[in-house]
């Protein structure tokens, strides 16, 4: 008998997570649909994002749609419905979340066990003035269908999904429904976000220092970048001309909305004459920052790292993945999906804004 059981929550930043590109502003939407309960995870939710910052929330506890940044409750300010017109509107996805897992689970023949739906939808406005757009399902954390808005095509990512594929491309309307919404109501909608949320979501410059520890007979420098917005940064250790190959790197949220960012390298022996340089690029810099440490200077202070905060609360469950396993003998008798559209055969209404 075959039952799955959830083993693991983990956070998916660095999969529907990742952030608009330099310079870019994007506006995103984040499903989840449970086939059953689970203890302090609602059955549905569903959390919109402008870049990285949650900006509305509906559950199925909760039956409406929200606020999640201040800022968001000018929106009735031009817009009284809004939030009554998108509570409706996520009332009928949740509808069609319960449907679509039921659909998957009889196709990769799982009768029991938990599992889960997700969908992840959004826009992007770019520097440059051009637009960007997606559409992704996912089955149990593996990739279902996603869709091509320029080639008004659906892909299915595994067999279960190829059903919904051949439906969904059989026609021209579903898939230009959503690119009509991907670039104009979508992205009318971020412009307008992005002008209520200005003073929260501008662009702030990191700082940035470089220090040195001593682990027995070997040296290592850190550069940290520290105190920007939005998160999207390049940062890079550099010496005579070349990148150098790095010890560990990652970026950290801070409680403030900011972000800070590390970068740490091994000092290599020989030639003292060659510098090593700490490359900062962000979008908030007119130009690359270089931070310059000579092997023969006199080591800096230490910023304590590891600052917990951000997608915390609702916020953070549009952004799980459900690592589903079994536990068998051998090898499990369980097929993942390979990611059909979650909202697969029914055709849900995204949120509009």
């Amino acid at each position: 008998m075959t039952c799955c059981v959830p083993l693991h929550l983990l956070i998916i930043g660095s999969l529907w997570l990742q952030p608009a590109r330099a310079g870019s502003h994007s506006l995103r939407y984040f499903e989840s649909s449970l086939s059953g309960p689970l203890p302090g995870v609602p059955r549905y939710s569903t959390v919109g994002y402008v870049d990285d910052v949650p900006i509305a929330v509906y559950t199925s506890e909760s039956r409406r749609a929200g606020p999640r940044a201040p800022w968001m409750e000018r929106i009735t300010a031009d817009d009284p419905q809004y939030w009554e017109r998108n509570t409706e509107i996520a009332r009928v996805n949740e509808q069609v979340g319960k449907a679509d897992v039921r659909t998957v689970m009889d196709r990769v023949n799982q009768t029991g066990g938990l599992h889960v739906v997700q969908r992840t939808s959004g826009c992007e406005l770019r520097e440059d003035g051009s637009v960007g757009g997606f559409y992704q399902y996912a089955f149990d954390g593996h990739d279902f269908i996603s869709f091509d808005k320029d080639r008004l095509t659906f892909t299915a990512a595994m067999d279960a999904a190829r059903i919904t594929q051949d439906r969904w491309n059989s026609g021209r309307i579903e898939a230009q429904r959503r690119k009509d919404y991907l670039e104009e109501e979508c992205i009318e909608y971020l412009k307008k976000h992005l002008k209520n949320g200005a003073e929260r979501l501008q662009t702030v410059a990191p700082q940035t220092m470089v220090t040195q520890r001593k682990n027995g007979d070997r040296t290592f420098l850190t550069g940290y970048a520290y105190g920007f917005y939005p998160r999207d940064i390049e940062v890079k250790w550099v010496r005579n001309g070349v990148e150098m190959p790095w010890e560990s790197s990652e970026i950290l949220p801070n409680p403030d909305g900011t972000y800070q960012a590390q970068k740490t390298v091994e000092v290599q022996e020989g030639d003292d004459e060659k510098p090593y340089r700490y490359e900062v690029y962000h979008s908030s810099l007119p130009d690359t920052v270089t931070v310059m440490y000579e092997e023969k200077s006199r080591p800096m202070g230490v910023i304590i790292g590891g600052v917990i905060g951000a997608l915390v609360g609702v916020g953070l469950l549009a952004a799980v993945v459900w690592v589903v396993y079994k536990k068998t003998s051998g090898k499990s008798d369980y097929t993942a999906a390979k990611r059909d559209p979650a909202p697969g055969d029914s055709s849900s209404s995204q949120c509009s804004a």
